[in-house]
């Protein structure tokens, strides 16, 4: 369910990018270079949360769908922060370059 109150249109997806940790587990904070260097590969991987109303219209088929993992480029899109409060990003469809494979196989 969407509860960023965020509704892509068109050709847009909108995805929830990787938040980047500032502490590690044992609770170190991260210097500002490093956090820079995750947030800059963070970016790039979302988790793909709704479709506009066009995507993948014009192709044979879509090739990411609600759910999917996906890698797009660092770039692309919008930034805009949902009414819950997280930061999502809006995307061409075909702004995703390759789909993350689950690793639970």
């Amino acid at each position: 369910m969407n509860t960023s109150g965020i509704r892509p249109t068109g050709h847009i997806l909108l995805v929830l990018p990787d938040e980047v940790e500032t502490t590690t587990e044992s609770g170190i904070v991260l210097a500002t270079s490093s956090q820079h260097q995750r947030e800059e590969m963070a970016q790039t991987e979302a988790v793909v949360v709704e479709l506009g109303n066009t995507a993948y219209r014009d192709q044979v088929s879509p090739w990411c769908e609600v759910g999917d993992r996906v890698i797009f480029a660092k770039y692309a899109g919008t930034v805009s922060k949902g009414r819950d409060g997280r930061t999502y990003r809006l995307i061409n469809d075909l702004d995703v370059k390759a789909i993350l494979e689950s690793s639970d196989v």
